[in-house]
């Protein structure tokens, strides 16, 4: 049985957005008739198919821990697509495009000197200027419990977020948020 241009279509369509089974349910086939199909149109690897970076990815070109990437999606509104490859695997895509629009609003959260030259193409000017500026993050650094002893202590002596900050090399939200939680 031939496959009309509408059932072609709705395999572009739907592929990675629903399960392979789900897709040969609606077209009446075998999920191996589909498989098939799918192999011949040159469509079979949906992650490669996309031509955007899974959260790992983006990661390892930044040379972050994959969590950190994930709340960026999470919190901090990295926009990103999932898609289901063959039958349910799941996966995080991210945009290249999309990301360098994020990337230039949140260029704090970033050390753009780990990043090599033309790593995500098109690489925007402004991160050439970002890539000579080398950035001490401590985004989603552990807590220590000497820091969080420290901490008390200066909050308990009269010190201001902004002097036990600087003390520390943490944002003033991040010391907030400790004695909030150390205190309660």
């Amino acid at each position: 049985m031939k496959y009309s241009p509408e059932d072609l279509q709705m395999i572009k369509d739907q592929l990675g957005s629903q399960s392979l089974t789900t897709i040969a349910r609606k077209l009446n086939r075998s999920i191996t008739a589909l498989e098939v199909k799918i192999t011949r149109m040159g469509l079979s690897h949906t992650k490669s198919c996309t031509g955007m970076l899974t959260a790992g990815e983006l990661a390892k070109i930044l040379k972050v821990d994959r969590n950190t990437v994930l709340q960026w999606l999470l919190n901090h509104e990295l926009g990103y697509h999932q898609r289901i490859t063959r039958n349910k695997k799941r996966f995080t895509f991210i945009n290249i495009d999309e990301f360098w629009t994020w990337a230039e609003k949140n260029r704090h959260k970033i050390d753009f000197s780990k990043l090599e030259p033309d790593a995500l193409p098109p690489e925007p000017e402004w991160v050439t200027k970002e890539r000579t500026i080398a950035r001490q993050t401590t985004n989603y650094k552990a807590w220590t419990t000497h820091e969080e002893k420290q901490v008390l202590e200066w909050y308990c002596c009269g010190k201001t977020l902004s002097e036990i900050s600087e003390m520390l090399g943490r944002t003033r939200e991040s010391i907030r948020k400790k004695i909030k939680r150390l205190t309660e």
